[in-house]
């Protein structure tokens, strides 16, 4: 539930959280028990009870669940009127509209009040990247709402929908692929002689500190080459990397999940 607006965004009453099992329960509880008094956490039994009094409601279950869970008795019938967040990947905003419809007829007059978000893990400690895109009728309101919220957790980005899966892939996937890089470079470390924990923030570290340069104004391309001196140890482990055709799959796997995020609406 939210408090009116102020100048810094709406203030959060109450917070109502839903999961699927009593040790998942248990688990939020501990974790958040200074702030219990703002939250309750409820099972998957009383998700109707969890939206009735809400005023946002997130909808952050597997893709492949919602069916499932819109098939409760009363459950898209409470979400109407609501203004809904989903976090649910792949999932477009037309096709949230159609489940909480549910074949009905849309009213013109109240259009459903729809953001689709793609935030990434880092929302841990606030140093997310989230790209959201809001549904044909969404009030200028409800978006400003939509980019405070994700503005808590990190960067808040607005993009048209057309363009949402690959930039979704990109935030989502991308720090994974990421991390399997740096976990190569760490194989070859204890390859020779190393021990992983002495060198994994010297490389992880490392890597964040480059990858800030580029934002800070230095394309990618012209890192490398500044880097990779001639004759040096940097080209040779470049040169390498060109004859794997790592570059290549690096924009095979993202396409790929592109793809696969393009499908999941219909799936």
């Amino acid at each position: 539930m939210l408090e009116p607006r102020s100048d810094n965004g709406p203030h959060v009453k109450h917070l109502t959280a839903t999961v699927g099992t009593e040790s998942s329960k248990q688990r939020v509880e501990e974790t958040f028990d200074a702030s219990l008094h703002r939250i309750t956490v409820l099972t998957k039994q009383e998700n109707v009870r969890a939206i009735q009094d809400a005023n946002i409601v997130f909808l952050a279950m597997k893709p492949i669940k919602r069916a499932e869970v819109f098939a409760e008795p009363g459950f898209k019938e409470t979400l109407r009127g609501k203004f809904i967040v989903s976090i649910m990947a792949g999932i477009t905003t037309k096709e949230v509209e159609r489940l909480v419809l549910g074949g009905e007829p849309s009213d013109s007059e109240t259009p459903i009040q729809a953001v689709r978000a793609m935030p990434n893990m880092a929302a841990r400690i606030r140093e997310a990247v989230t790209l959201w895109t809001g549904s044909i009728g969404t009030t200028k309101r409800n978006l400003k709402i939509a980019s405070w919220i994700f503005s808590q957790v990190g960067e808040a980005y607005e993009i048209p929908e057309g363009s949402f899966d690959i930039c979704a892939v990109l935030v989502g996937c991308a720090g994974s692929l990421l991390l399997l890089a740096i976990d190569g470079l760490l194989d070859a470390a204890v390859a020779e002689g190393v021990r992983r924990p002495e060198v994994q923030n010297l490389v992880v570290n490392s890597a964040i500190g480059m990858m800030k340069l580029v934002p800070a104004g230095d394309h990618p391309g012209v890192l490398r080459e500044k880097i990779a001196s001639p004759g040096g140890c940097s080209i040779r482990a470049l040169l390498e990397l060109e004859k794997l055709g790592v570059r290549s799959a690096f924009t095979t796997a993202i396409l790929a999940a592109a793809e696969k995020s393009k499908s999941m609406s219909s799936s």
